[in-house]
This record gives C-alpha cells, structure tokens and sequence, in this order.
C-alpha cells in the first residue's frame, strides 16, 4: 500500500473523489483559467497494477515509443482526471481485479460531472493495457462517458492468464468459470450504448477481436476495431492519444461525431515510421 507522490501543482493536484468504499486518491489537471465555460473531461485509465503509483511518473517525460503517462491528455481546453480504485495505493477496500473498480470508474465519472468547471454531457473514458481492459468493461457496465477509447485492452481475461501470469494475486476461484466471465469484455458486447474505440498494434493484437469486430458489426454494437499497422503494445499510445484528444477538443455537437478515417491511420503510420526509423 503506497501513498502517492505529490505533483507539481501547476500539473496535478492529488484529490480524492468519494466512491463506494470510501475515498479514492486521483490526480487532477488544475481548472482552467477561465471559468466561464464548461470543458471536456478525459479519466485516464493507468496500465498495470498497483494504482497510480508513488513517484513522478504521470508528470515526468516519457518515450515516445512508450508514453503510459496520459501526456497527450495534458493541453489546453481539457480536464483531465487519473483515478485509482478499491485496494490500490492506500485506498480502502479490497482489490478485485477487473470487478468492482467498474464502480469506482462510474464514481470518479460522477465526481467530475459536479465539477463547475467540466461538462457533464462530454466525459470520455481512455485507457491502455489492463486500464484498456478496464474501459471496455466500463463501457459495458455504465452508459454515462460520451466515447470510450481502449488502447490494448485483452477481450477475456482467462486467456490472459493462460498466456501468462500476472504481477499480482489473482483475487477470485480460477475453477469458477462464472469468474473468469463477469470480468471479461466479449461477455458483455450487447452492453455497450457509448461509442467505443479499440486500438492494439498488429504486433500485439488479439485475434479475438476478429470475432468480437463480426459480432459488433452483425448487431449494431457501437465497437470500433482497429488494428495499427507496424504497431505493438506500446508505440501506439502517444500518437493514438494524441488523436484521441483532438476528436474529443472537436466533439462539440450535440451527439458524438467522433470517427476514424483513412487521413487518422496514415497520420499513425506516419509517426510510427519515424519511430522505426
């Protein structure tokens, strides 16, 4: 159980947002300057485990070709929000893996729509690897984000721990096959009402989600699949991110406009050539 570090204020503050089981630590983006507005909010789901950590690594300088610090969040005209959940750093309650956090998503969600300064109506979801995962889950349990973006994401978790294991206990009866589905994404695909975007490098990318895409598409689920030529797990993530974030500044309309099109692939394949250059 680690407390977290202490940001620069001009980057982050560290708050806490009530959730079910009490306080949750989070880091902030400051308000904006002007308060006259209403801003888009961006909830930053961190990869791996153990929460947000307990040093300056959301607001340190990253590699390019792996950037896991939501720095293409950061810029003018968006908030952005990088929750922990239940059992993490000193948080109360018990970690459950792909569970329970799905309210405490739905809770820091809530917490940022009664902020003055946020629209309540454009509050998007975006995580990578296990918060990847993570998203598709919450887009599935809660119809409240406007978009959800995963970056990485697994679609069921038994095949990742057959594929290898994890840095953490598992918390629940792996002979329980009812476990391994409530936390897996294609349990749920006919859940999903928000439009929801996955991305994976080629390199990297479960073929799964060749199924998942059919059954998305044969029932009209709003789940986008996209696999990133010349892509793998990490070098994706700043320059996926960094579309994101400009769909979401241009989001404006009145329902959600956000798509991705052969200019946003070729812009992709653009930077990831520099990287392997």
């Amino acid at each position: 159980m680690t407390q977290p570090a202490t940001p620069p204020g001009n980057i982050f503050s560290l708050i806490s947002y009530p959730a079910e089981d009490g306080d949750m630590a989070a880091f902030l983006s400051p308000s904006p300057r002007d308060n006259t507005k209403k801003y888009p909010a961006v909830i930053w789901l961190t990869g791996g485990y153990g929460g947000i950590g307990n040093d300056d690594f959301f607001w340190s300088e990253q590699p390019v070709d792996n950037d896991q610090s939501a720095s293409a969040f950061r810029r003018d005209g968006l908030v952005l929000m990088i929750p922990s959940f239940r059992g993490e750093n000193i948080n109360p309650g018990r970690y459950e893996m792909f569970y329970g956090e799905l309210r405490d998503i739905e809770s820091a969600r809530q917490y940022l729509a009664k902020l003055p300064y946020v629209d309540p109506n454009r509050i998007y979801l975006a995580g990578h690897s296990t918060g990847g995962m993570r998203a598709l889950l919450a887009s599935e349990y809660t119809k409240g984000f406007r978009a959800v973006f995963s970056l990485g994401g697994i679609p069921d978790l038994r095949l990742r721990l057959e594929y290898g294991s994890g840095p953490v206990a598992v918390p629940f009866d792996q002979n329980d096959p009812r476990e391994f589905e409530l936390r897996s994404p294609r349990t749920f695909l006919s859940s999903i009402k928000s439009p929801t975007f996955y991305f994976e490098g080629e390199n990297s990318y479960w073929e799964e989600f060749d199924e998942v895409k059919k059954i998305a598409s044969d029932k009209g689920i709003p789940l986008h699949i996209y696999s990133i030529k010349n892509g793998d797990h990490f070098n994706i993530i700043r320059p996926v991110s960094n579309i994101i974030a400009e769909k979401i500044l241009n989001d404006t309309d009145e329902k959600v406009n956000i798509e991705f099109n052969k200019n946003d692939f070729l812009k992709l394949q653009y930077h990831l050539s520099l990287l392997n250059e």
